[in-house]
This record gives C-alpha cells, sequence and structure tokens, in this order.
C-alpha cells in the first residue's frame, strides 16, 4: 500500500506540472500575441512603436488619412540602424517603384521621396532594418489620402495579415 500511495502521489505531481506547463505556455503564446500586434501599428512622429528592439515612428503615421498624396516617406529609429527593405504596395497596383536603394551606412533618419500616387483606398509601406549587432526587424504602416478616403483599418478585412503560428513544445509537459 505504501508503494500504491507513492505511485499515487507521483502521478498527482506529474499532473501538476502538466498543467502548470501547459498555464505557463498558454500564457507565454498570448503575450506572444499581444506583442506581435506592434508590427502593425506604428505610431505618427509623435510616438514609436518597438520591433524587435528597435523603436520606430513614421511620417505618414499608421491608419492615417492624410489630404493630399504624400511627397515622401519617412522613418525615424531610435538608434544607429541599416535601413535594408522600404516597399509601397497597393493593392490593385502591386508594388510601387520607389527606387529605393539600399545603403551600408547606418543611420537614424530615412526620407524616401515617391513617385505622384494615385487614388486607392490605402497603401502599405514595409520595412526591415539591422540593428547595431545585426538583428533584423521588419514592421509595416498603412495610410490614405484624398477628399473621401477613409482609415485603412476599415478595410482590415482585405488587408493581408501575416500571422505568426509558434507551434507549443511538447517537451514541456
Amino acid at each position: 500500500m505504501i508503494v500504491g500511495g507513492k505511485e499515487k502521489d507521483h502521478d498527482l505531481a506529474s499532473c501538476w506540472r502538466k498543467a502548470i506547463a501547459a498555464v505557463l505556455l498558454s500564457t507565454g503564446f498570448l503575450c506572444v500575441l499581444l506583442d506581435s500586434s506592434a508590427v502593425l501599428a506604428q505610431g505618427d512622429m509623435h510616438s514609436m512603436t518597438k520591433h524587435g528592439g528597435l523603436h520606430v515612428s513614421t511620417m505618414p503615421a499608421n491608419n492615417e488619412v492624410i489630404a493630399m498624396a504624400p511627397q515622401k516617406i519617412i522613418l525615424d529609429f531610435d538608434s544607429e540602424v541599416r535601413l535594408v527593405k522600404l516597399a509601397l504596395k497597393e493593392k490593385t497596383q502591386g508594388e510601387i517603384l520607389i527606387n529605393f536603394r539600399f545603403d551600408p551606412t547606418s543611420g537614424r533618419h530615412y526620407t524616401q521621396s515617391l513617385p505622384p500616387l494615385l487614388a486607392a483606398d490605402y497603401y502599405k509601406v514595409e520595412w526591415a532594418a539591422l540593428d547595431a549587432s545585426g538583428k533584423l526587424a521588419r514592421g509595416s504602416f498603412y495610410f490614405s489620402f484624398g477628399d473621401n478616403a477613409k482609415p485603412p483599418s476599415s478595410y482590415m478585412g482585405e488587408m493581408d495579415h501575416q500571422m505568426q503560428i509558434i507551434s507549443p513544445d511538447y517537451r514541456l509537459l
């Protein structure tokens, strides 16, 4: 009977370990999901959003509706980075040629001139940068312009969001 009692205690402890591991795994997954929303939402030039350790502010701001087509895009980082990608996209036109050229020198402030933009529901800007340690951070933001323009978020169902899927590590259970 004593052996059986130890076995029951061991089974109970094993169940508790599995339950605690599941709670920790679920909490970690929830934290990652909440943090990943930052990738889709940069702030305006007066606020900053974190992207993999980098803080960036943009102009136009994410989800901003402006009166006229912007003539340039501005990205301001809180530390030196090498901007490796800057792309402008529109759902019917696809990628729009903006003549971005990679420059291996580091900087904090990046300005890219834009060609004349046609009326559209919204535009998407995608960027990627390497920090001082060589770590890649990526982000995107949306804007629209014109008299009858609506905030890009009103088209959220149509936008091509990249979802991060994380598989649980069953070895922890």
